[in-house]
């Protein structure tokens, strides 16, 4: 269920080794073992049944029943455990995770909640080569960068405290009727469009409207559309200014009250908006997301998106189940209230190319008190990154998403503990990656830093009395299957 949130923090944590119980030698010796996730009883339940399987001695304890104080990790090493399990979602409290790798257990662990298990260490200190020590002095440099990246959050947020931004601007309230444009952003796709566009104009019939943003393609999208489709609406623009640009421009040539993001590798199914509109009668509601089908049945990515956080923002689908709060509607099969859109300023565009611009846009939607909803009533396929992989390959693809998951942090976090665990898994995955020669967080911080004077601008500019604190949106944003039965607040 948390699949993908688990494997980028096992890949990019430098503490993580996946690992089988039965692997671990001496097991049925153990006689104490520490459990910290004091907000996940379901997956604390199934953490300790696991380990009284390979140890049936063991008297598993959760974290919570010891005061959480910077004394801690010391009144945890005297109490001798066995081993020590952090969870890796459902933390209840910042110092969790911290207090159990240091509680002087002889096994560290960590268990997710698809029932997988880590083995939490730390990498070998083998000072034995001028690489090594070449390696060694990189990520000093860049883990002192980083550093400084700090100091330039803190200075930004201590200037904003002394020259406050007044409230946001009025709540534009209901939408003005429930047409719908549909928008679809294209460069060079003309290969998808008999794809995307029949079950598009059936859906949309006689009232709504299908526009199609040619993102200045190189191949005949416009003249196939004029010849094949005569009845969809085209606009196309000069230059190629990526996903959030060509978004930006088709809102902006559209005039109804709601409107839709389809990819062009996305079929709507019957249904959708009469399933979808309902959901724009509630006082609150910014965007609503729809199910989302892959071609192959996998539920990797579905539409129902829950917030986790281990030092970035890692959104994760839960299966579609119901109904619910979401952390952000995704760009590629969602309708939006327009005004609220543009109360917020519409959608960035200094993620290009690719990711993260609909997660920052319902991340600030959620910011100002406006939700973002799962309907599982409406639905899609979709083949997952048919494009994207063509053009862009997956590393490149993966890449981008850690620059921009960099990027999206220093703009919108700003609670101070969260960012603290932002500097600290950066600098985990330097040490860990650049140690073993590897390089993605090196190049994502590196492309990512160019951009720090504008980021900080708009954190700057972003930044209003009233508006939701980061733990809170993380809260609200959870659907009610990755509450394991607790009900949504709203």
């Amino acid at each position: 269920m948390r699949a993908r949130a688990e494997a980028i923090r096992a890949a990019g944590n430098v503490f993580l080794t996946p690992v089988r119980l039965a692997d671990i030698p001496d097991t049925r010796a153990w006689r104490r073992a520490l459990i910290g996730g004091s907000r996940a009883p379901g997956l604390v339940g199934r953490a300790a049944e696991a380990l009284g399987q390979v140890a049936p001695s063991v008297v598993a304890e959760l974290f919570d029943d010891v005061e959480c104080s910077f004394r801690t990790p010391w009144v945890l090493r005297k109490r001798r455990y066995d081993a020590a399990c952090v969870l890796l979602t459902g933390e209840g409290r910042g110092c969790e995770k911290l207090a159990t790798v240091l509680s002087g257990a002889g096994v560290k662990l960590a268990y997710g909640a698809t029932g997988q298990w880590y083995q939490v260490h730390l990498p070998p200190w083998r000072p034995l080569s001028v690489r090594w020590w070449a390696r060694a002095v990189l990520t000093a440099l860049l883990c002192a960068i980083y550093a400084r990246v700090a100091a330039l959050l803190a200075g930004t947020d201590a200037l904003r405290r002394l020259f406050p931004i007044s409230p946001p601007p009025r709540d534009p309230g209901l939408p003005l009727g429930r047409d719908v444009t549909f928008i679809v952003p294209s460069y060079n796709q003309r290969h998808f469009m008999d794809f995307c566009l029949p079950p598009l104009l059936a859906e949309a019939g006689e009232r709504h409207r299908v526009l199609v943003v040619d993102d200045a393609s190189t191949d005949d999208t416009a003249e196939y559309l004029r010849e094949r489709y005569p009845q969809v609406g085209m606009l196309r623009l000069a230059r190629n200014r990526g996903f959030g640009g060509a978004v930006r421009a088709g809102i902006a040539a559209s005039r109804t009250p709601l409107f839709a993001l389809i990819n062009t590798d996305v079929q709507v199914r019957p249904g959708f908006l009469k399933a979808i509109l309902p959901h724009f009668d509630r006082a609150d509601t910014f965007a609503v997301c729809s199910r989302i089908e892959l071609p192959n049945g996998s539920q990797m990515e579905t539409g129902n998106v829950a917030p986790a956080f281990s030092g970035i923002v890692e959104p994760y689908h839960v299966p579609p189940t119901e109904p619910g709060p979401i952390l952000y509607a995704g760009g590629a099969s969602s309708v939006f209230h327009r005004a609220r859109y543009e109360a917020l300023g519409g959608m960035e565009t200094m993620y290009r190319p690719l990711y993260w611009e609909d997660i920052e846009l319902g991340y600030r939607a959620w910011r100002r008190g406006w939700w973002s909803v799962f309907e599982p009533g409406a639905s899609v396929s979709h083949k997952r990154r048919a494009w994207i992989g063509q053009r862009f390959g997956d590393a490149y693809a993966n890449e981008s998403f850690l620059r921009n998951a960099l990027l999206f942090t220093w703009k919108n976090v700003r609670d101070w503990g969260m960012l603290a665990q932002h500097f600290a898994y950066v600098c985990a995955r330097l040490v860990r990656e650049v140690s073993r020669g590897e390089g993605t967080m090196c190049r994502a911080l590196l492309r990512a830093l160019p951009m720090l004077p504008r980021v900080l601008a708009k954190r700057y500019a972003a930044h209003r009395r009233g508006d939701v604190g980061d733990r809170e949106i993380l809260d609200q944003a959870m659907p009610p299957v990755a509450r394991q039965g607790e009900a949504p607040r709203r």
